[in-house]
């Protein structure tokens, strides 16, 4: 029996090989021109500083493939790297150009998780971590021994409880230590931008038929626990999936093709 993760790669490809069909495709969903994986070619010299820069080496070999959750944070955002005034998400708007494989660091030593996508303007800053396939794998959370509470100071006691249970803690389709890290970078961020209202979001896709699917509901119930435990944190945990995201974009006319587009590549049935 085929499992949840290559059904919904199968459809991911099938989607691609369908909008490009004279593109090849090999048996594991990669193609030969990571260029060619972006919904504009133009986009890759928009980005690919902020890629090469982040120590994630998306580009040497996971752009290529069509699966790759940093593609489609890509494909969503590149576009803003020259049009950032159209760019509205989460009723905010005004942004500064966006940034990828963005580096907050926590306070710790070592190097900092790398944010998908990063964005600023007068009011707030916005943490982004997107997800494709990652929600569909079971994660069991941990940190290292240098996640002291003496060297994390500012850590608010609802963070906080995550770390001190991780070691008890279950597998989970959410990765919950990744999502305190990035809270831990993005609070050490804003201390010194106290205007800023601070959001961590977790952004992720789902098929078309997520609602049939036991690891969707599961993953989903998980993320809704999750925002009720931190919340009232001065980092404001945030939800959405991408195929809220586009919807929200297909009601502004400047966004409204954009949005066509993502949803034709990636709202796909598995």
């Amino acid at each position: 029996m085929i499992d949840t993760v290559q059904r919904a790669k199968q459809a991911l490809w099938d989607s691609y090989r369908k909008l490009n069909p004279d593109i090849e495709v090999d048996p594991k969903g990669y193609i030969n021109d990571s260029k060619k994986n972006l919904l504009q070619l133009e986009w890759m010299e928009l980005i690919k500083e902020d890629y090469r820069g982040g120590g994630g080496k998306e580009l040497e070999w996971k752009f290529r493939a069509i699966h790759s959750s940093a593609v489609l944070g890509a494909n969503n955002f590149a576009r803003f790297k020259q049009e950032s005034h159209r760019l509205t998400i989460l009723d905010r708007s005004g942004f500064n150009i966006p940034v990828f494989e963005k580096q907050l660091p926590t306070g710790l030593r070592g190097i900092p998780p790398n944010l998908d996508v990063f964005l600023e303007n007068r009011d707030c800053c916005i943490a982004i971590e997107s997800k494709l396939l990652e929600t569909l794998s079971l994660k069991k959370p941990h940190f290292s021994p240098s996640y002291r509470k003496d060297r994390l100071p500012h850590c608010e006691p609802q963070w906080w409880n995550f770390i001190e249970l991780a070691p008890n803690a279950s597998e989970a389709y959410l990765d919950t230590a990744q999502l305190v890290k990035h809270y831990l970078g993005l609070l050490n961020y804003v201390q010194k931008k106290i205007d800023h209202k601070p959001i961590l979001l977790y952004l992720y896709w789902k098929p078309v038929n997520a609602s049939e699917i036991d690891e969707y509901q599961k993953h989903d119930q998980k993320v809704e626990e999750f925002r009720t435990k931190v919340a009232g944190s001065i980092v404001e945990f945030k939800f959405m999936s991408y195929p809220e995201l586009w919807e929200a974009w297909s009601r502004e006319p400047s966004l409204a093709d954009h949005a066509r587009k993502l949803m034709e590549r990636y709202y796909v049935r598995i």
